[in-house]
């Protein structure tokens, strides 16, 4: 090692150090001895901060997962500063016999009747247009008063501006897509949104009992996430706090310590919250999770005291319970602080995702780490205590299985660390066949009321959602006949793409012109004389698809819709690619030729911060390992930590993808945050062996780890049982968040115990 590295180490980090140690013991003995005060100013922070923790803000705007410099995210941006910011909801109406018969009609016409009606009680607010049969009628010449129903048949059958956008090909269903800009995006507007939109579809069914009617959408969508948010929140967030309950009951053998340890995690999330309140920012829906991490994380933090205290108490029962407490906060304090700083370091290193949810989370979870620190060291020895009774850990049943532990690393420590490290390496395997996968659909179960309704629209047209494809052209060449031969090819190809199942675009609409001109066109396209032309192009940027939005209003951009099915985010980005790549041979440039979209938006979102990822992770490794490195006085720790801390976040990710083989937006932070949270039971190993005499034999490590296992199992047990909880949620990336933590909190434990202690003996010379 350099000698910087030794200088700071043992001179000016040391000196620091050691100043700190004496301001915190000093508060220490300061608020123990002034428990009232303490409480007290405990209790004005509480009321003060936390009276905002009713009003911290959610949003599941798709937008907070991409950066103001995401690429996706600006060309997003660019085609709804032109073509509206408009989101659609889908009706669809499936009368299963085709030729669209007569109730087909006649509820389609009713329908579009309400929803062309402000004055209706159904009507739907903040529509901006609306994409129907009979909202199209009059703009082909056929008003809606004077054509019948039977009329409408034929017209379906002759008029490519009808069959082409709202039948699907044997007309036995048709769509009414509703174009929806609501100025408040706020979760009550949404959820009222959402009860306006069912009420109306639910009168329908009522009314068309026959009819197979099916609704999707953004809207829906958002009611989805919400019920999965605020199922998780309302079940599998107090069934964390029980597990840790139960955990607790059973390593300290007492309820009073147990029931003390999850008040002050309680307050240090009341708190968390109430900087979320006080801060007006708008979280991701998703980012209530960092509360429950808080918690965990204080559980976790209090736990090894609690051992410690125990092990003071059998060494040396005559002592009091007041210098049981002080003494074991005492002997701890390096590591508790340790732990959270380093753990605060793993969430902070979230700020290099590209999405601002991750950023946000990260920093919540740091903010509440520092209540936790806070409460920890100063507020946990004055609820330790009681006047009534005394205190007592009965620790025996877990220190009984840590002695296994011990025992088992002694026997072979060799052959046992080759195991767990062939082991993890096998896992890792998996990772060359990782897929990212962050279709917001295949989120939900497949008998989630959205999912059926999306199957029932995809059954009937082959599609339920669409990515934009947007074309630049110079001024006046858009309604050239090159220009609309060379759409028509373009059109044509990507229809014949899989899993494309169909294209909107203005072609129908031109086609429908010429066709119903006196005498009709029947030519090529490139034939077309240029005035005919012109009239029909700008005719069907005046018809009612104008939810679709096919032209810029000086008719340089062209905007195709590009209808799919459900398929992959890996599906999305390779159907991107394909069409890039025809429009680059058709002589388009990608500045003039454009997928956007949320759909391909989100297709790179896992992608994009992974990558990001990578350099967060990485400098956090790097930041943790000086730190402990520095306060532990060894390069040789600061090595040591990397390897059980990062390896077993890779191997859980590796067995996911060989169990599932897609994953998600867990993903991307897995490392980062399984990093932060598995190096808190790293450090206490660590210190409690470079403290610990004759750990050159094998016999005085066994003697550590028989002391320090206790508080690394109950943690352990408190965190991934803790975190297993989420894999009964309701939405997949909680599930994946679940399963992905619960998994390498259990893997870093066994190398912790199996592997760390052989590699400090092995080194240990070298310090």
């Amino acid at each position: 090692m350099p000698p910087w590295f030794h200088m700071i180490g043992k001179g000016a980090a040391l000196s620091i150090w050691v100043r700190i140690l004496r301001w915190v013991f000093k508060a220490q003995r300061w608020a123990y001895q002034h428990r009232r005060y303490s409480l007290s100013i405990v209790a004005v922070l509480v009321a003060i901060i936390g009276s905002a923790a009713l009003d911290v803000k959610n949003s599941n705007d798709p937008m907070l997962f991409f950066s103001e410099n995401n690429v996706h995210r600006q060309k997003l941006e660019e085609f709804r500063a032109v073509f509206g910011k408009s989101s659609a909801t889908l009706i669809a109406l499936d009368a299963g016999e085709p030729n669209a018969p007569l109730l087909l009609l006649e509820a389609e016409r009713y329908l579009s009747e309400i929803l062309l009606d402000p004055e209706h009680p159904l009507y739907i607010d903040d529509i901006t247009s609306l994409g129907s049969v009979t909202a199209t009628l009059p703009a082909i010449g056929y008003p809606t008063e004077y054509t019948s129903l039977e009329d409408v048949q034929f017209l379906a059958k002759d008029h490519p501006a009808l069959s082409a956008y709202f039948f699907n090909e044997d007309q036995s269903a048709t769509i009414v897509i509703l174009s929806l800009d609501p100025a408040d995006q706020s979760d009550p507007a949404l959820i009222a949104a959402y009860k306006q939109q069912m009420d109306l579809v639910t009168h329908m069914r009522e009314k068309y009992p026959s009819l197979l009617i099916s609704i999707a959408g953004s809207v829906t969508i958002f009611e989805a996430l919400r019920e999965a948010f605020s199922q998780d929140s309302r079940y599998l967030f107090p069934a964390t706090a029980f597990v840790n309950f139960l955990v607790l009951l059973f390593a300290f053998g007492n309820l009073r310590v147990t029931l003390s340890v999850l008040a002050i995690a309680g307050v240090s999330v009341l708190l968390t919250l109430g900087v979320a309140g006080w801060s007006g920012y708008v979280f991701a829906a998703g980012s209530a999770s960092s509360f429950a991490i808080v918690f965990t994380l204080t559980v976790a933090s209090l736990i090894h005291v609690v051992h410690a205290m125990g092990q003071r108490q059998r060494r040396l029962p005559f002592q009091r319970s007041r210098t049981i407490i002080l003494s074991s906060f005492r002997k701890l304090t390096v590591p508790v602080t340790l732990a959270h700083i380093t753990t605060a370091v793993g969430f902070l290193s979230l700020n290099w995702a590209d999405a601002p949810a991750f950023k946000a989370m990260g920093n919540l979870v740091a903010i509440g780490l520092v209540f936790s620190l806070l409460l920890s060291l100063l507020v946990a020895p004055i609820a330790l205590k009681s006047k009534r009774t005394e205190l007592v850990i009965r620790d025996d049943r877990i220190r009984a299985v840590s002695r296994w532990f011990a025992v088992a690393w002694a026997a072979a420590p060799i052959r046992n660390a080759l195991i767990v490290s062939v082991l993890s390496l096998a896992a890792l395997t998996g990772l060359t066949r990782i897929v990212f996968d962050d279709q917001i659909t295949n989120n939900f179960p497949s008998d989630h009321p959205l999912l059926v309704n999306i199957d029932n629209i995809s059954g009937a047209f082959d599609w339920y959602s669409s990515i934009d494809m947007v074309l630049q052209y110079d001024e006046g060449m858009l309604i050239k006949p090159e220009a609309i031969a060379d759409v028509v090819e373009l059109v044509e190809w990507i229809k014949l793409q899989q899993p494309v199942a169909d294209v909107f675009s203005p072609i129908p609409l031109i086609q429908d012109c010429l066709d119903n001109r006196q005498p009709p066109y029947e030519g090529a396209i490139l034939d077309v004389p240029q005035k005919m032309l012109n009239y029909c192009v700008r005719t069907s940027a005046r018809s009612g698809s104008n939810y679709v939005g096919f032209y810029a209003k000086d008719f340089t951009l062209l905007h195709l819709k590009i209808m799919l099915p459900r398929i992959s985010a890996a599906g999305v980005r390779d159907l991107s690619e394909k069409i890039e790549a025809k429009t680059l041979e058709m002589g388009f440039t990608p500045e003039t030729a454009r997928l956007t979209g949320v759909g391909v938006m989100s297709a790179y979102l896992s992608e994009v911060n992974t990558k990001n990822m990578l350099i967060g992770s990485a400098l956090a490794m790097l930041i943790v390992s000086l730190l402990i490195g520095v306060f532990l006085r060894s390069p040789i720790l600061a090595v040591l930590s990397i390897l059980p801390n990062f390896l077993p976040a890779m191997a859980s990710l590796g067995i996911w993808v060989w169990i599932n083989g897609e994953v998600g937006m867990a993903a991307s932070v897995i490392a980062a945050i399984t990093f932060g949270i598995v190096v808190d039971d790293t450090i206490h190993i660590l210190y409690a062996l470079a403290r610990g005499k004759h750990t050159q034999s094998r016999e005085g490590i066994r003697t550590v780890l028989r002391n320090v296992t206790p508080g690394v199992l109950t943690t352990t047990l408190a965190l991934g049982l803790g975190f297993g909880i989420l894999m009964f949620s309701g939405f997949e990336v909680n599930r994946q968040l679940g399963f992905l933590t619960s998994a390498t909190i259990f893997i870093a434990f066994i190398f912790d115990i199996f592997v760390l202690p052989g590699l400090y003996s092995l080194l240990k010379g070298k310090r």
